[in-house]
This record gives structure tokens, sequence and C-alpha cells, in this order.
């Protein structure tokens, strides 16, 4: 694919002054952001992190033994309100599973603010950490620091570092440290919706050790959750999951923050019927994609970047902090160009990737056109091309 320019433009010099340029953007934002704060309220009247009040409050509920309340939206509302004040007008939901509240349940002792950024910041380091070696370049550092959905992942206080990391880690040490990569296989569960690809590839390669540590992890995740949350906590979690496909279904989320081809169709004025229809013949497609290049003997980053794209596309509940997942196929067919050299416009197409999640919920607004999953199918058709040319080579 073409962009109708030179990929030459791209220097070396430039890759590390721009991504310095964004990052020094980022932080004199989050330090007016802060320094225009209300205490644990922006000046917009929204909470700091304003996905994490969620989060938090959740972990107090917790630790008060009261962690059922997590998912009885009217008493979880009343306890993000006792967290943060009356001032609190919006309602921010929580719809993962216990073993998320397990996870979090630490920062419900320390107060708001220090919860917040220990939260980000600890998340963000292990991110950076796993993406670096995964692209097996220093250079990577500044570029993923540097990276757009950081801004995002900040701006909402989600947990978009913690999935995407144990994703880039897990494929890190994939064959160096099978038992590791289970592990974080499993604890990636917390968001299963991001992992539906992930046994089948590992069963089709053959990586029995991965899938059973995987399947270890998980049980043992969920029972530790069981045990110290109680069953009640699951009961209350599984009689939730029909409310958040409510919420799904009747764009209770606003389409326009959504980047799946569902929600995509959703704004166009397509039923959830048919919007669903159409969205999961696309993941099909996709997964049907992924599980083909994983079958061919190709250096494993084509492997690992098509996994990474194909995530991004089965579910339709995705929004735009959870494209740091990008951060693998971006990191892996880098390295692959670098390596075997860089067809026709990839370097444009990875640029376009890079920058995508600053600008996508914005565009969605503009235009009802579903430019995510657009965007992904031509970077997963950039890789099936690649695995396609060296097969056709040997």
């Amino acid at each position: 694919m073409a962009f109708g320019m030179s990929d030459k433009w791209l220097t070396r010099e430039r890759l590390t002054v721009y991504p310095r340029i964004f990052l020094a953007l980022y932080i004199l934002a989050i330090l007016f952001w802060l320094v225009m704060a209300d205490g644990v309220f922006d000046m917009l009247g929204r909470p700091l992190g304003t996905d994490f009040t969620s989060f938090y409050s959740a972990a107090r509920l917790a630790l008060s033994g009261q962690a059922p309340l997590a998912y009885d939206f009217v008493a979880h509302f009343q306890a993000e309100r006792a967290a943060l004040g009356a001032e609190l007008k919006n309602y921010y939901s929580f719809s993962y599973p216990p073993t998320f509240l397990l996870i979090m349940a630490p920062l419900g002792a320390l107060p708001y603010l220090p919860a917040l950024f220990i939260w980000q910041g600890l998340t963000l380091a292990f991110f950076v950490t796993m993406v670096r070696k995964l692209a097996a370049r220093r250079e990577a550092i500044l570029l993923t620091l540097a990276f757009p959905v950081v801004f995002i992942t900040l701006g909402h206080g989600q947990n978009a570092f913690l999935t995407a990391g144990l994703l880039a880690g897990a494929l890190h040490y994939l064959d160096r440290r099978p038992i590791v990569a289970g592990v974080l296989i499993g604890l990636l569960t917390f968001k299963p919706h991001l992992g539906v690809l992930i046994p089948f590839v590992l069963m089709l390669s053959g990586r029995w050790r991965v899938f059973f540590a995987a399947g270890v992890t998980t049980a043992l995740f969920a029972a530790l959750s069981w045990a110290v949350l109680g069953a009640e906590t699951w009961h209350a979690f599984l009689a939730s999951t029909g409310k958040a496909a409510e919420v799904l279904n009747q764009g209770q989320v606003a389409f326009h923050k959504m980047q799946s081809l569902f929600s995509a169709l959703r704004a166009l004025g397509m039923e959830p019927g048919a919007a669903f229809i159409g969205h999961t013949g696309l993941a099909l497609a996709a997964a049907a994609t992924v599980l083909w290049v994983w079958r061919q003997k190709v250096d494993v980053r084509l492997h690992y970047a098509a996994l990474g794209t194909g995530t991004l596309m089965m579910s339709p509940f995705l929004l735009d902090y959870d494209l740091a997942i990008l951060a693998v196929p971006i990191a892996c067919l880098a390295g692959y160009g670098q390596t075997h050299g860089y067809r026709a416009g990839l370097i444009n197409l990875l640029c376009v990737a890079y920058l995508a999640p600053l600008v996508l919920r914005r565009l969605n607004m503009l235009v009802a056109v579903p430019w995510t999953p657009i965007l992904l199918s031509f970077l997963l058709y950039q890789v099936a091309r690649a695995v396609s040319e060296k097969r056709k080579s040997i």
C-alpha cells in the first residue's frame, strides 16, 4: 500500500526528534491539567484519571468486605461519590471480573491521587519495559513513551498499559521462557475479550508448555480471587454481564469513543443484530488470517504482528486506549523491516498506525466511517502479504 509519498522522509534524526517533541507536549499538557485541577477534579469538573474512579471505588468496596457491591451500579456510584465527593456527577461503571478487582484492591488503601499516580506509573513502566524487550532496540523506549495512546491512557486512568504490556511480554518470552509467557497470558484474562486468539495460536504452533501454564495461571488467578473476595463477588459479576451487553448495544458508551466495526456500523444507524453480524464477519476473516500466518514458517515477528493486530479486531467492545496493543505490531513490523527491508509504503503505514489513536475519536465524531477497522485491516494485509512473499522466495 502506498500513501503517495516516499518512505525516505523518516530519517533517523526525525525518528529521534519527533518523539521528543510529542513527549514534551504530553508532559506540558499533563502539568497544565494538574495545576488547573481543584483537588481530585480537573478544570472541566471531571475526576483526574476519569475511569480510575471506577477501579478505585471498587477497590475500596473490596477492602471494606463489600466486593459484590462493585457490580451493583447504584451502590458502586455511591462508593464513587463517597471516595471523591458529592461533586462527582457522572457514573463510571465497573465491569471487570473479580480477578482485576483483586489486582486493584491494595490501591484502595491509599488516598485517590497517590493511588492514581502509582497505578499509572507502575503500569506505564511495565508497558515500556515489555515493548522494549519485544522490539529488542533501545529506541523503543522513547518511541513507546511518545506513543499518543500513552497520553490517552493517562488521561483516562485506564488499564491499557497493563494489557498491552502483558501481551508484549508474553510474546517476548514465548520461546525464551514458556512458563513465564504462560503466566503473563493467564494474568491477561482479567480482560478476556483481548485474548480470544491466544489459545488457538498456541495450540496451532504446538506451544503446549505455554498453553498449560496459561491455563493453570488462569485457574489459580480465579481461585485466589474467589478465596479472597468470596463466591458472592463472582455471582455478582456474572449477574452483571447482561447489563454490560446492554451498555454496548444501546450505545451508553458513545459510539464515537468505540473503535470496533460494530460501533461504526451502529453509528451509521444499523440495528445491533445486523451490526454484530457485520463485526463477526470481519473478526472471523481476521482470525483466519492470523491462524494462517501462524501456520507458516516465517520470522516470528510476523506471527506476533498478526496476533497483535487481529486481537484488536475480535471484540465489539474496543476503546481508543485499548489501541496500546498497536505497539506490538508496530514494534514487530518495524523490526522485521530493519532485518529484511521495508516493503513500499510500510513505514508510512506504521506512522499512520502510531499517530492514529490521537485522532480516531475525533474522526469518528466528524464522519461515521470505520476508521480503525480499516487501519487494522491494512496492517493485517501487510503482514499476510509479507508472509506470502517470504514463502515464494523459499
